[in-house]
């Protein structure tokens, strides 16, 4: 873990994996008070792209697929892993309001 590369995707990762969480929260929250088929939507999605990020995390891919770490090491894919992080960021905020 002395890639700085490798150590940002990870931070990234779990920031990512903390809003997914409270996402899927606040959206079943909303789904057993309001019944709606919008927000069981919302709800969906949010689950989908929390099991798609955990399983494109570095960690997940070097201790459970066996991947090489250097395989996980592309700046594209911070690049990709901040940009989620701000969607996710403007999204959570927009659901407390």
């Amino acid at each position: 873990m002395d890639d700085p590369i490798l150590t940002a995707r990870l931070v990234f990762s779990v920031i990512n994996l903390l809003l997914l969480s409270v996402l899927v929260y606040i959206f079943f929250k909303r789904y057993v008070e309001l019944k709606s088929t919008f927000t069981l939507g919302f709800l969906l999605f949010a689950l989908a792209l929390f099991f798609r990020t955990l399983f494109a995390a570095p960690i997940v891919k070097v201790f459970v697929f066996g991947m090489d770490a250097s395989s996980v090491v592309d700046p594209y894919r911070l690049v990709a892993d901040v940009f989620e992080t701000i969607s996710l960021c403007i999204l959570t905020y927009l659901s407390t309001r």
